[in-house]
């Protein structure tokens, strides 16, 4: 595996990302994580079926990838949109025989495993950590320490599903924080647990957090936000228009139409466990991949099944 490349696209419900790793002295290298918004799983609750111009606009955004990694390995990580969709499998079918890579449709329980295995990585050893991960269709969180997940749950709660309108109105954003705090589920969380948090809602966040008006990775790991800010963001937000989101610092113009959905399961999560602050990760299952070797794994070049 020696100074050999790799590649992971993240077959999102609301974007596609790409990045690539290489193996060098005893460790993983890693390029910056490349995006973009094709809202695979828009209305995919009403229609059962991925939306038509997302996979449209998915296959074009994978054309042009395959051309830049020619033939470098690629493992395609399917999640909550395929999940769900009854043409999913055709879906990942089409793209093995477009582009020739290993794909494969993950569980939520393994799409919480190596978010855990990404974000989780640095925490000290001996400590708990949980991870949540909001994405365009589905939340994950998953409790652990040293690497290892102890417990864990995918829940159907994501900022595209949860979006019906691009104006919320106050009734309706505390109907919507009330139904994803009975969602969930009682979880063996130690009062010392260190909450991290991935997914393009939560680093959103913190982009907003810090004003930013480039996007910068750097700045981005290990940003912490307190519950009070995420409150005033989230309820900032709601009252702005979709026009006016458009132009907040930090909030690319993409995700101003489903970000109160998103903040809004956040704030349910922290208020539900007790937490007073979470630290966000640019880590995730990308680097969840890489870490736990898939490419050498015999599951990824099988018909696309779940389970490691």
């Amino acid at each position: 595996m020696k100074d050999k490349e790799f590649a992971v696209v993240d077959i999102g419900s609301n974007s596609l990302r790409l990045m690539t790793g290489r193996w060098e002295d005893d460790r993983w290298k890693f390029s910056a994580k490349e995006l973009e918004t094709t809202r695979l799983g828009y209305q995919i609750e009403e229609t059962r079926h991925l939306s038509p111009e997302g996979i449209e606009a998915s296959l074009a955004a994978m054309a042009r990838w395959q051309a830049r990694l020619g033939s470098v390995p690629v493992c395609a990580v399917a999640t909550s949109a395929v999940r769900e969709a009854a043409d999913g499998q055709a879906f990942l079918a089409e793209i093995r025989v477009r582009f020739g890579w290993h794909c494969r449709c993950i569980s939520g329980l393994e799409e919480a495993a190596l978010s855990f295995c990404g974000a989780a990585a640095g925490v000290e050893a001996g400590k708990e950590a949980v991870v949540l991960d909001i994405g365009g269709g589905s939340s994950e969180v998953a409790v652990g320490r040293d690497g290892v997940v102890a417990w864990s749950h995918s829940y159907p709660l994501g900022a595209v599903r949860l979006t019906k309108k691009n104006q919320m109105e106050e009734e309706e954003l505390a109907a919507l924080e009330a139904y994803c705090s009975r969602q969930w589920l009682p979880a063996p969380i130690e009062p010392s647990a260190s909450l991290i948090g991935v997914g393009g809602t939560l680093t959103t966040l913190a982009a907003m957090e810090l004003e930013m008006t480039e996007y910068d990775p750097s700045r981005i790991e290990g940003c912490v936000v307190l519950l009070d800010r995420l409150s005033y963001h989230l309820d900032r937000l709601r009252r702005m228009g979709p026009e006016g989101r458009r132009h907040v610092a930090g909030l690319q113009p993409k995700r101003s139409d489903i970000i109160v959905a998103g903040l809004a399961v956040a704030r349910s999560f922290l208020q539900r466990y007790g937490f007073d602050s979470i630290r966000i990760s640019e880590s995730d299952l990308m680097e969840g991949v890489f870490y736990r070797h898939s490419f050498h794994d015999a599951a990824w070049r099988g018909s696309g099944g779940s389970g490691l």
